[in-house]
């Protein structure tokens, strides 16, 4: 029996679930499998740095070409692809040939094909479900993604590793498989009506000249830019900072980013219900202040129960941000424009990871592994300093009112 979102959401809820269970193991699996091969930060931070590169070399190019295309078409054959991108992986490490320059040539493919699939299931699913439900449909697929992504998987992708390095890549493989094939089950045709007949350039300049006119969601896109660029700037050596400053093991360290998943979740199934009682700008605004606050908190612990603390309650908040960011611009862009929209909006958020997972990794090179946390706390105050007037309910109650979308 279908739910209130609907038996074809269900079915892409189902895919999402799978795949995000694979990317949860990979989550774990993927350092662990660099920290193997050098401890060098900086090397460390660089598998993170090509992994994020496409988000800033290819956005524009998936937004505009997604907009063209099938947008369920588009997923299962990304998904397909990452299949064969990460069954090429486990088979290198199954037979020893699996180096830095192999791990790095697959992290750019998959976060290339990364930029294609989330893409479009942002602009797909506002063709699922109407308007009125989509903060429920974002929650559900923002409490997947952290049930899988970053609660299940990374516990299960530890043990794996501690298994054999070569399983959680196969199982990766497997997920990926699985997606596309139900994803395939979704009926119907999800190719966005156009008007006219434009160049490939002219399509990338009217998202971006949509996404820029619009104040409140060009503010919300350059305030994720700024959390992304500090936020992986401290992912990207947290897994030497987990070993080497609260000391866990690789199984511990899997526990650790199995707690973000649940405080990734909690936030992904209450944000709709905060939303509606306070409004959109009052979670972004707590949002912006606790982000600031825990990690300055972070830079200064060494226990790992008050890090797994401090991660729960960073990634309930994060997840929150995500409901609201996305389901404020979903509902203001026109059908045609969603892809475009989109990825030039991931773009501006995305396209700051790279360069944060290389700043970190200098950061904990030149000042230490606690420094990254320490620079990120400063950076998150300043931009809620500059911001706070624009992220209210009322300036958002008022984009609303004046987008024709609506």
């Amino acid at each position: 029996m279908a739910s209130k979102l609907g038996s074809r959401f269900d079915k892409l809820s189902v895919a999402s679930g799978i795949s995000n269970l694979g990317d949860g193991v990979m989550g774990a699996a993927f350092p662990l499998l660099v920290a193997t091969l050098t401890r060098d930060p900086l090397l460390v931070a660089a598998a993170t740095f090509v992994g994020r590169l496409p988000w800033f070399l290819f956005a524009l190019i998936s937004g505009a070409l997604v907009d063209r295309m099938d947008r369920k078409r588009v997923m299962v054959i990304t998904d397909a692809l990452r299949a064969v991108g990460v069954g090429i992986l486990a088979v290198g490490i199954l037979t020893g040939d699996a180096g830095l320059f192999l791990v790095y040539a697959i992290a750019f493919a998959l976060g290339t094909a990364e930029t294609f699939f989330d893409t479009s299931a942002e602009a797909l699913t506002p063709n699922l479900v109407d308007d009125d439900h989509l903060p429920a449909a974002n929650g559900r697929l923002g409490a997947l993604e952290f049930v899988g992504g970053s609660l299940i998987g990374p516990a299960l992708g530890a043990f794996l590793f501690a298994m054999a390095t070569a399983i959680p890549f196969f199982a990766n493989s497997l997920s990926f498989v699985i997606a596309a094939l139900v994803m395939l089950m979704i009926p119907g045709s999800f190719r966005a009506t156009r008007m006219g007949d434009q160049s490939l350039g002219a399509d990338i300049k009217e998202g971006l000249s949509w996404l820029w006119g619009r104040k409140v969601l060009r503010t919300l896109v350059i305030m994720a830019g700024v959390t992304n660029l500090f936020t992986f700037g401290m992912i990207a050596i947290f897994v030497l900072y987990a070993q080497d400053i609260l000391g866990v093991s690789d199984i511990g360290y899997g526990v650790l980013l199995s707690v973000m998943g649940v405080g990734g979740l909690v936030g992904a199934l209450i944000a709709p219900r905060f939303v509606a009682r306070f409004g959109g700008g009052v979670v972004l605004r707590i949002s912006v202040v606790a982000s600031s606050v825990l990690s300055l908190t972070f830079g200064f612990i060494s226990s790992a129960v008050a890090a797994g603390a401090i991660l729960f309650a960073y990634l309930m908040l994060i997840a929150g941000w995500n409901v609201v960011s996305v389901t404020l611009r979903q509902t203001l862009t026109p059908d045609e424009l969603r892809a475009r929209v989109s990825g030039s909006a991931r773009l501006l958020a995305f396209g700051t990871q790279p360069i944060g997972a290389l700043l970190g990794g200098l950061l904990a090179g030149w000042f230490g592994i606690r420094s990254p946390f320490f620079v990120a706390a400063g950076a998150f105050a300043i931009m809620g300093v500059f911001t706070w007037s624009i992220i209210s309910n009322e300036s958002i109650e008022a984009a609303r009112s004046a987008s024709p979308a609506t």
